[in-house]
């Protein structure tokens, strides 16, 4: 399984680089892709509903079927990020891609997602390979300050996939 992690502040375009490359991924080499995301601002489990009057019951985690035959796993307990990876490595169903999105301190390859070209250095760390995001809709082609590739997922996306050798 690859692992990739997004990082970059709120609105920076992580979410957006996911879904693209996911569905681009899907398409042209029919990836199974996970996402693990970091929440900092808001719950995600709706309160009333049966899943959140579980979590607060005191469940470990809930597995949730919905009438789509989707479902939601709902942890309700403290989990190491790599023992997360670990149970989907371990788990029933076959990952070629693991996006991991807004947990700063790993050590996987990540893409910087920023906004404006000066967010790049406050954020930037030896992980980064790649520098994504809203920045890709201006011209950026002029910008040589590190030697790290900046791009427009729609424009350049064979070379995320040279980046994180995916074929």
């Amino acid at each position: 399984m690859k692992i990739i992690s997004l990082i970059g502040y709120s609105g920076s375009g992580k979410t957006h680089f996911i879904v693209n490359a996911t569905r681009r991924l899907k398409n042209q080499f029919n990836y199974s892709i996970a996402v693990i995301k970091n929440v900092h601002k808001h719950q995600i489990d709706e309160r009333g509903k049966d899943s959140y009057k579980f979590s607060e019951a005191g469940v470990s985690y809930s597995v949730i079927k919905n009438i789509n035959n989707e479902i939601g796993i709902f942890f309700k307990c403290e989990f190491d990020i790599q023992e997360l990876i670990n149970w989907l490595l371990k788990g029933p169903l076959k990952i070629d891609l693991l996006f991991i999105e807004g947990f700063r301190n790993l050590t996987y390859p990540a893409i910087l997602c920023v906004k404006e070209l000066t967010d790049i250095k406050s954020q930037l760390i030896k992980e980064v390979k790649l520098i994504s995001g809203k920045v890709n809709s201006k011209n950026v082609d002029d910008f040589s300050a590190i030697d790290i590739p900046i791009i427009n997922l729609d424009k350049d996306f064979n070379i995320f996939l040279d980046v994180f050798h995916i074929s």
